[in-house]
């Protein structure tokens, strides 16, 4: 994927027309429509927009990246020397499998904590 088709992906999620879209990063329909076509790239000021209007990081919106996650909270401890970013990491290198059997015992731990917490 590229920015044009992650910003067309985008649009469309979030359910904006070019023109409203366009409207709200003070551009033109245009503009939108030469991005979303690979014919141009948006400025700095407007990609900053951009990741603010669709609440997405600058590495997700330029394809540096898969995850939209911010960087704040890819930094953050959840336990001596790991952070949520090493946990995925961590997850994202497992084989298909143990991706299933974490995510079951993560459903087993989830349904232990709600129950715990009434």
């Amino acid at each position: 994927m590229d920015f044009s088709e992650r910003l067309k992906n985008l649009r469309d999620e979030r359910g904006y027309t070019q023109e409203k879209l366009a409207d709200v990063l003070h551009v033109t329909k245009n503009s939108i429509s030469h991005y979303e076509r690979n014919i141009s790239m948006p400025t700095i000021d407007v990609l900053i927009a951009m990741a603010n209007v669709f609440n997405v990081t600058m590495d997700y919106l330029l394809c540096r990246t898969d995850h939209n996650l911010p960087d704040r909270l890819l930094k953050k401890p959840i336990g001596k020397n790991i952070t949520i970013g090493k946990l995925a990491e961590k997850v994202a290198n497992l084989d298909a499998s143990h991706k299933t059997d974490l995510l079951k015992a993560l459903y087993y731990i989830e349904e232990d904590n709600k129950r715990n917490k009434s």
